[in-house]
């Protein structure tokens, strides 16, 4: 039977007698909505279930009024009638007194109505003993339950900004932009990358009938791991699994594995030689040697050093100010910095900067200068491509050497060796006189006379053959240089002198001029403006 139809439902038989004890309708419709007044006032957080209690009240006594009015009333007992909020947190309950001298209704026995009707926790005993003294036709409330607490979501609060992987390799021609610092955040093995903290678990609640009422389960944070990074053996940390470079990819946090040194490296005693990439914080001077697997990324300057990547690329981020035989710099990848003085650089890609002055390079593909000051001079350069740049040479006049479209190693060798070969030539040349000499003598030729003569002929020989290695050398340098090149040297303004070699050709601008676009075509060297 629910709490409703325990005090509506009535003997199907008519009453007997008249109810003389019976208060008039409109003096419990009046109690009644006075006191539901006064029970909003004290819980207004219920007023609607008050407000649907009191209906109901009023309606349940109009019935009893009406079996009083009609004819003989049989004694009623006291009853209490009681109302459940909708989400079962409180219940009500109001008195009706007893009609034509029935019994009245004792705390005992309205505990024990109340645990009939599935109300069983959060009892307000001392509201029901006043609602007792009060009574009847109050309404008043006799339990709440207990909200359930939600608990509290894990959180992620990250201590390095999110800064995105810098591939420091640029494609051919790009610009570099060296008055920015490279955006690299150098990280410890150890270090906390976030604070994680973890879920608070809510506190369950329970309603007035003892239904558990759950509390939201509490989210777990999720840690943005990436690779190199792991999460703390309490979960409150993400923290660094090497030294390195971090960054973010995909939103997670991610380390480039490198090795680290803090400030300068000045004073190593010895070569240093790194597996992997390494980052410098500070300059780099004083004869060190450095050597590395991998990238390179000097934060300060280069003086005197060796620094070299023998699987990535180079780059210095505040220029090389080097010294003549004492600064040197060789990369397979690309060699970076905003100004080259005084260096020699081997490059296996590209040469980016903006100045370079009085240094020598071998690169396999592009100088780029085309930002900042953009010139090139007192230097020698063979590039693979080609050689772009704003400006060649100063004012302080000098001699800039350039070598462009093919590998580097061949139009030098060529060089080299048809030096050698002339030198060569010129030495046998010098030895056929004085062996004739010495032959023509015949029989009368000296003990002494056959010793020198017979080590001229030993020279002479050893003169020929390599003769015949460099000009076997020559022949396929050669077959290299008969190839087609889009090798080109391309400058807003040239200031004299500036030697040009694209191959066998060779050129030199004498005068200051602006905006050559020199390349080979035909045989010949042309100087398009």
């Amino acid at each position: 039977m629910s709490v409703f139809d325990r005090f509506i439902q009535k003997d199907a038989g008519r009453p007997k007698g008249e109810p003389s004890s019976s208060a008039s309708h409109r003096e419990v419709a009046s109690l009644l909505s006075s006191s539901a007044r006064e029970a909003k006032d004290t819980y207004p957080e219920d007023s609607r279930t008050i407000d649907r209690f009191a209906s109901s009240l009023r309606s349940a006594y109009r019935d009893r009024y009406k079996l009083s009015l009609s004819g003989t009333m049989e004694p009623i007992k006291a009853e209490a009638l009681f109302c459940l909020s909708e989400d079962r947190m409180s219940a009500y309950a109001c008195l009706f007194q007893p009609e034509n001298g029935g019994e009245g209704l004792t705390q005992e026995e309205f505990m024990s109505d109340l645990h009939y009707e599935g109300i069983n926790f959060g009892i307000l005993q001392d509201e029901i003993s006043r609602a007792f003294k009060k009574g009847y036709f109050h309404i008043f409330r006799i339990a709440t339950g207990t909200l359930p607490k939600a608990g509290e979501d894990g959180s992620v609060t990250e201590h390095y900004q999110r800064r995105k992987n810098v591939r420091l390799e640029a494609q051919s021609g790009d610009q570099v932009d060296f008055t920015q610092d490279m955006q690299l955040q150098p990280i410890r093995k150890g270090t906390v990358i976030c604070s994680i903290k973890l879920p608070v678990p809510g506190t369950d609640g329970q309603d007035v009938t003892g239904e558990v009422t759950p509390a939201p389960q509490a989210v777990k944070a999720k840690a943005p791991r990436g690779r190199n990074t792991i999460v703390s053996l309490d979960g409150k940390a993400l923290i660094a699994r090497v030294d390195g470079l971090l960054f973010i990819e995909d939103d997670l946090f991610c380390i480039h594995e490198q090795k680290i040194i803090e400030g300068d490296l000045t004073e190593f005693q010895g070569p240093l030689e790194i597996q992997g990439n390494l980052y410098i914080g500070g300059d780099v001077d004083n004869g060190v040697d450095v050597k590395a697997t991998g990238d390179i990324v000097i934060n300060g300057r280069l003086g005197r050093g060796r620094v070299t990547s023998q699987n990535g690329t180079i780059r210095v981020q505040k220029g090389v100010f080097g010294a003549k035989g004492e600064t040197y710099l060789s990369a397979a990848g690309q060699v970076q910095a905003p100004g080259l003085e005084n260096a020699e650089v081997e490059a296996g890609a590209s040469v980016i900067a903006e100045s370079v002055l009085g240094s020598t390079i071998h690169c396999g593909g592009l100088v780029y200068a085309m930002t900042g000051r953009g010139m090139i001079a007192n230097s020698r350069i063979w590039a693979g491509d080609s050689v772009l740049c704003q400006r060649i040479g100063n004012s302080a006049g000098g001699v800039t050497r350039i070598s462009v479209g093919y590998p580097p190693h061949i139009p030098e060798l060529w060089e080299k060796d048809k030096a050698e070969l002339s030198q060569v030539q010129s030495t046998i040349d010098m030895l056929w006189k004085p062996i004739i000499g010495l032959k023509n003598k015949g029989t009368r030729i000296t003990d002494n006379e056959q010793s020198v003569l017979d080590q001229l002929l030993v020279q002479r020989e050893l003169y020929t053959k390599r003769r015949e290695e460099l000009m076997a050398e020559l022949r396929a340098i050669n077959t290299e240089l008969d190839k087609k090149s889009r090798g080109r040297i391309r400058c807003d303004k040239v200031h004299p002198t500036l030697d040009i070699q694209i191959g066998r050709l060779s050129e030199k601008v004498i005068t200051i001029e602006e905006n050559l676009n020199i390349r080979a075509e035909d045989s010949r060297i042309l100087l398009w403006k």
